[in-house]
């Protein structure tokens, strides 16, 4: 196991009203550190899917040693529809960018006609995804525009879990997965802004099994300075489905995202992936590990992802009580202090959003 030394465990938001979960760490330009994740009200049953889940962000003023609930902030909520997986990024201009997905909810007769996604929830009531969204903030995340829907060739089914990234020429590219037309399994793809999130085009597929056996879901993306590569890990699903899930699979490109590298198998167990950039060049990829014993972990690359130590796994967390938890979001201080958001449940049974704060020996 990869040795961890000044390792602490913090509380970034926990409510015992609320189901919080789906972190994003960003930090700000005067070192503020701001954590966006989706909040919903807390019910007898732990549900994804919850017409009162809505983005929020909290901060910390200490290098995330404490968050105040008081600076809880509103991304967007909308009646009768769900906000899911918010993620934010600092742009270099300073503008922040949000993009999370919706799931509507109603009644069988309500369902579209579109190419969505579409869950039976208790019999009478039913969701339908409504696709992926942007807003931004140009003072720190005290204030949010109006979320504007992503143009994307998936349509209603577009869904998104990480933030987007930002290249050396100021385009981004957000990473999104969703069915087109006629798909058979989820495809992970992105899309570009050339107008700082405004508006979305130019997809790139980055994998897609066309025998339908393998969903590419949830990619993170990575540029990786020098080589100018991007890299890109995904969670997966085959069929027939395994109760806990499979190990990441990762695709890389060398043409700022035109074309990618037929995608492989990692060894990395978990779901869903998060890749950061640390400073002495590593790559730390942080996942949840969602069989016994649950928890959350991440491994580290000194080859731009050619190869992951996973002799060296570094078990963040190993008590959690069931799969419902993880989603981590990982960034490193100036002083080379690493910060790893996730969300968990303990025997208190409130879901809420944790933090791990740490140094590699």
């Amino acid at each position: 196991m990869q040795a961890i030394i000044e390792a602490r465990r913090i509380i970034i938001y926990k409510n015992r009203k609320s189901y919080s979960a789906f972190p994003s760490l960003e930090i700000l330009d005067d070192g503020t550190l701001i954590c966006a994740f989706r909040e919903a009200v807390r019910r007898r049953f732990r549900t994804h899917i919850d017409p009162t889940s809505k983005a929020v962000i909290v901060r910390s003023l200490d290098g995330g040693y404490t968050w105040n609930p008081q600076t809880r902030t509103v991304i967007y909520e909308e009646e009768g529809c769900g906000i899911q997986d918010p993620s934010v990024r600092r742009l270099r201009d300073g503008t922040l960018i949000a993009n999370f997905f919706k799931w509507r909810v109603g009644t069988e007769d309500e369902v579209p006609q579109t190419n969505t996604r579409i869950r039976g929830l208790d019999g009478v009531h039913y969701a339908w995804t409504e696709g992926t969204y942007i807003s931004r903030s140009s003072d720190g995340g005290e204030s949010w525009t109006r979320p504007v829907k992503v143009n994307s060739p998936c349509g209603d089914s577009t869904a998104t879990s990480e933030p987007v990234l930002e290249l050396p020429d100021g385009t981004l590219l957000l990473p999104i997965y969703g069915e087109l037309p006629g798909d058979e399994t989820p495809r992970s793809m992105i899309v570009r802004s050339y107008d700082n999130g405004r508006t979305w085009k130019d997809p790139s597929t980055i994998a897609y099994d066309p025998l339908g056996n393998i969903g590419f879901y949830e990619p993170t993306l990575l540029y990786i300075p020098g080589s100018e590569k991007i890299l890109c890990v995904m969670r997966v699903h085959r069929r027939p489905r395994e109760e806990h899930g499979y190990y990441l699979y990762q695709s890389e490109s060398r043409d700022l995202g035109e074309t990618w590298t037929t995608p492989k198998k990692t060894l990395m167990w978990g779901h869903p992936p998060n890749l950061t950039l640390l400073r002495d060049g590593s790559i730390i990829c942080s996942y949840g590990y969602r069989r016994p014993p649950y928890g959350v972990r991440a491994c580290i690359s000194v080859d731009e992802g050619e190869s992951w130590n996973i002799k060296d796994e570094i078990i963040l967390r190993s008590n959690g009580l069931d799969g419902d938890l993880g989603y981590p979001s990982t960034l490193q201080l100036e002083d080379e202090t690493i910060l790893t958001a996730y969300y968990f449940r303990e025997k208190d049974d409130i879901t809420h959003i944790a933090l791990a704060r740490y140094r590699l020996k």
